[in-house]
This record gives C-alpha cells, sequence and structure tokens, in this order.
C-alpha cells in the first residue's frame, strides 16, 4: 500500500436506483412514450469531508439529461438540511443519457401527471441518496483520493462540419472518422480507495461524448453507453461503484449513433471501459488535504430570444439568466460543474487556467442554461449556437470559471484561519 504520508478524507458513497416508469415521457430529442427498459438508471452520490471537521462536500451525479435551477435549488435545500452539508457545497449533475425521464424541456414536451409524480419521487431518491452517502463519511474510516489520465480518441468526433457549400451543419454520425473539428478526447479517472482496501471503492470516469448512440426511434428507457460502461468496470475490476460524469461534449458525438437496441451502446460503453480500465493500472494518490468548495454567480444577459419555450422567465432577449459555476476541492484535486451544454475545447482551456493539477470539469451541473459554444463556433453558426443564450459567450465563461477556480482556493485561507 502507500505510505503513512498519503492525505486522507472521509468518503461516503451510495448508489440509488432511478428509473421511471414505463410510460414516462422521454427527452433529448421529440418527445415520446417510453416502451421498455433497456438500461436501467442510476444516480450516485459522494461526500467528502475532512480528516477532522465537518465542512465538506455532496457530488451526484444521474441518469438524467439535465436540471433546471429551481429543481436542484429544492434539492439541494432538503439535502442540506437532512445532512448540514451547505447548498452551495452540493453538486447534482446529469449524464445527459437522451433516453431518460423529462428533467428538463426542451420544446413541445407536455409533462403527463405520471412524469409529475415521478419528477416529485425523483427529488426524494436525490436526497434519501445524499444523505446514505454523507451519513457513510461521517462514520467512515480514512479513504484518498487516486486520479489518471488517459485518452480515447478512437471513439467520437466532432459532430459540427461544414458542407461542400460553405455552410456549418451537424452530421450526427462519422462512421469513417473522418471529421476534422476539435475533440479532447481525455479521460480523467478519480477512484476511491479505502487505505486497507485491496480494489477501489468507487472509480469516476470524465470523458467528454454525448450519451446519443440511441436515438428519437429508441422508445426504451436507458443510459446510453455510460450505463454499459459502468456495468463492464465493475464487473472486469471488481471496483464498488463505477460513476460517469459528462465532460465537455456539447459538440462531440460517438462515431455510430441515433440508433435502436442495445448492441451498439453496449458495444460503446464496454470501448470506453477498456480504455478505463487499462488506464487504472497508471492511479496515484492525491495530494493535500484541504477540503473546500466555492459557488460564482454567473449572470448572462440575453442577445437573442431562446429558440424554444419562448413564454419561460428569462427567455426573451435582453432578459438576464441568474446562474453559476461551483468547484469542489479536495487537496491537490478539484470539480469544477458547469451549467450547461460545454463545447470540448473549453475541457482543455478549464484545465489549462486551473490552479490545481487535478482538474475535472463536468458539464450540466446545477442547471440547464443551453449549449455553451467557443466564439469561433458563434460566429459559424448551426444548431448548437442557437441554442446559445447570448453571443459572445466566451470571455464570459472564462471569467467566471477562472473566478470560481480562484475562490475555491481563497477558501482554503478561510479554512486555515
Amino acid at each position: 500500500m502507500y505510505a503513512e504520508e498519503v492525505n486522507q478524507f472521509r468518503i461516503g458513497l451510495a448508489r440509488l436506483d432511478i428509473t421511471p416508469p414505463i410510460g414516462c415521457t422521454m427527452v433529448g430529442y421529440s418527445p415520446r412514450a417510453s416502451n421498455g427498459i433497456g438500461h436501467r438508471l442510476y444516480a450516485e452520490a459522494m461526500c467528502v469531508l475532512p480528516a477532522e471537521g465537518k465542512d465538506g462536500w455532496i457530488l451526484i451525479t444521474s441518469d438524467a439529461i439535465g436540471y433546471r435551477a429551481a429543481y436542484v435549488a429544492e434539492v439541494r435545500k432538503r439535502i442540506s438540511q437532512a445532512t448540514g452539508i451547505r447548498p452551495e457545497a452540493i453538486m447534482i449533475s446529469g449524464t445527459h443519457t437522451h433516453s431518460g425521464p423529462g428533467t428538463i424541456l426542451f420544446g413541445s414536451e407536455k409533462l403527463s401527471d405520471l412524469d409529475a409524480e415521478y419528477l416529485n419521487h425523483l427529488a426524494d431518491l436525490l436526497v434519501e441518496l445524499a444523505g446514505k452517502a454523507a451519513e457513510e463519511a461521517a462514520n467512515s474510516q480514512s479513504s484518498h483520493f487516486e486520479v489518471a489520465w488517459t485518452e480515447a480518441p478512437h471513439l467520437a468526433s466532432n459532430r459540427r462540419i461544414r458542407s461542400p457549400q460553405g455552410k456549418w451543419m451537424n452530421e450526427w454520425q462519422d462512421p469513417q472518422h473522418v471529421h476534422p473539428g476539435y475533440f479532447d478526447p481525455t479521460i480523467m479517472l478519480l477512484a476511491v480507495r479505502r487505505m486497507e482496501g485491496e480494489t477501489d471503492d468507487a472509480l469516476l470516469v470524465n470523458y467528454g461524448v454525448h450519451p446519443v448512440v440511441l436515438g428519437p426511434g429508441s422508445m426504451k428507457i436507458s443510459s446510453d453507453w455510460p450505463g454499459y460502461m459502468k456495468d463492464m468496470i465493475e464487473a472486469v475490476t471488481g471496483v464498488g461503484m463505477a460513476v460517469f460524469a459528462a465532460g465537455g461534449g456539447a459538440n462531440i458525438n460517438p462515431l455510430i449513433c441515433v440508433s435502436q437496441g442495445a448492441e451498439l451502446p453496449r458495444k460503446m460503453g464496454e470501448s470506453v471501459a477498456e480504455v478505463v480500465i487499462e488506464a487504472t493500472k497508471k492511479l496515484y494518490p492525491v495530494s493535500g488535504d484541504v477540503v473546500t468548495s466555492h459557488s460564482e454567480p454567473w449572470n448572462i444577459v440575453r442577445t437573442r430570444d431562446a429558440s424554444k419555450h419562448t413564454d419561460r422567465p428569462g427567455s426573451k432577449k435582453g432578459d438576464t439568466i441568474g446562474t453559476e459555476i461551483q468547484v469542489l476541492r479536495a487537496g491537490d484535486l478539484c470539480i469544477i460543474g458547469l451549467p450547461g451544454e460545454l463545447f470540448s475545447e473549453y475541457s482543455r482551456m478549464i484545465r489549462e487556467a486551473s490552479p490545481l493539477p487535478h482538474t475535472m470539469v463536468v458539464s450540466l451541473a446545477n442547471d440547464y442554461i443551453g449549449y455553451l459554444p467557443t466564439n469561433e463556433a458563434q460566429t459559424q453558426g448551426a444548431y448548437e449556437t442557437n441554442m446559445a443564450p447570448a453571443e459572445p459567450l466566451e470571455e464570459s465563461l472564462m471569467e467566471h470559471a477562472s473566478r470560481a477556480l480562484a475562490g475555491v482556493m481563497l477558501e482554503e485561507k478561510k479554512a486555515k484561519k
């Protein structure tokens, strides 16, 4: 095992099944009523506390397309009441499966009574989940984090292409792997290891690729490829709980996608798992022992009307969208969460701007404000830019991400006083 100087935390882990009932409205494409279950949906929670004290944080990942800020605020409030963890130290994210329930609505979806009942039940489950993780952390023996980095450039590509006529457009599939656009293929692994354990208790995989192997013709509830990835990691490695957090993948698709059936999402998930399993050989401990968090407010003034749901507050040009960028820190590790569909380029840009060596960039955290494209993409146009709340966004996004990262470093100084 490791020398005694490895820094220790108290880490609690929990998982719950959040599969909605058959018949619920599925979102991600045109709304459709589910008629079966292809792969069950799960939510996972990690609560991190310092070796001494109780001012920690909670990370929740879930097989959902994302969440609106108001829903997150209510769930955070309830989790805080149950655990004592501050609401602004709780991150709730979605894997962005396009074959899950209507936790956010994009256009013509109308939730049924069954959907509304499920959303209420899901909130209860997320509160229960966080409570289980927090209780385990409070009573846990010493644990530590390990990290490793790898790449999987051969499994996905940028779906934005320029037509022979010079127009930018989406071409979702790329079976010959010829799309030339930027793709950050980085996979970050974050493992939780009990000091006396022989295997990891949890392995969090961060990779920026859309979960859209299944398409609009698929009528079965599914976690898409991340669910199959987690299955294989757990089966092969013996890790107690494999977890997926979506990176910057708004413009990145699997090479073969928008399909039906279990074969292709399983193949994609297991291909990612093979890369991950090989990379676990390179895991090494994270240094440092501080546990802090920071939430940076981000107010965005709309420069265009929302393309969908234009009757909602904050949907008109000139309206202000109030959201946040959040950072959770444990030693030299930080997890930065952004409130929308983040372009791949930002994952690299944010890691390079971070003062900490191990920075995980998580999309669809705590809110959904639409696509977050680069300035270059906004000048090109096409689908994703029409779904962005403002133009330009890049300077504002990077400024507030840098503020959030600086803020979590300042929290360390406060903690030591």
